[in-house]
């Protein structure tokens, strides 16, 4: 999980599952569009609001700290 000098829009419970969930499933995310303007930061689904690199295999290797909020 990553850390941001915010305090998580939701419980830590909660966004560890989200967090998982993006991990294992980039084919959903890919599909769901960002509605909250992170495409100025070079998002383009929502995928790139919670993984920010993968290796070869697709697991994380670093994460976005925009889906935190």
């Amino acid at each position: 999980m990553p850390t941001a000098p915010f305090p998580p829009a939701r419980p830590p419970e909660i966004v560890r599952a989200v967090y998982t969930f993006a991990a294992k499933h980039p084919e959903v995310l890919s599909h769901v569009p960002c509605f909250c303007g992170c495409e100025n930061r070079g998002h383009k689904h929502n995928d790139d609001c919670f993984v920010t690199e993968r290796d070869a295999k697709g697991r994380p290797t670093k994460w976005e700290a925009h889906g935190l909020g």
